[in-house]
């Protein structure tokens, strides 16, 4: 309890600021995971709007092609789309979440002038470019 208290080593700061990042990154990722699956729920949807409810279709259940009929599968991939969008929504809530962790951790061990650092070298080459094609 006492080390707790303590102030964290940089080594420990930077381990934990990277542990944080990888948590976002995951998140993103899964982030845009879950949207491209309801993408791909919203264009069978759509195609399912086009034909007729007793029209044969195919699902993959467990590894397993089986054919039903369109009035058949159209609830599960509703019902599939439904929670697909609620995962993203809960996991948006969890990265916004993150990231104020993040900008909070940055802030309290004065991480933001390493993180200013690599964005400043970038304003000066804009402006270098710039001073190039005025000397070209």
């Amino acid at each position: 309890e006492g080390s707790k208290d303590a102030e964290p080593t940089p080594q420990q700061v930077q381990a934990t600021y990277q542990q944080i990042e990888k948590e976002i990154n995951v998140m993103m990722n899964k982030i845009a995971e879950l949207e491209q699956e309801s993408s791909e729920h919203s264009l069978v949807i759509k195609a399912f709007d086009k034909v007729e409810p007793t029209r044969r279709c195919f699902r993959m259940v467990g590894g397993v092609l089986v054919e039903r009929t369109v009035a058949e599968v159209r609830p599960a991939i509703d019902g599939n789309l439904e929670k697909i969008q609620q995962a993203t929504s809960e996991l948006r809530k969890q990265l916004t979440k993150k990231t104020e962790q993040r900008k909070e951790f940055v802030a309290k061990y004065n991480l933001d002038q390493r993180q200013a650092a690599p964005a400043q070298p970038a304003q000066p080459s804009e402006g270098k470019a710039g001073g190039g094609s005025v000397l070209v």
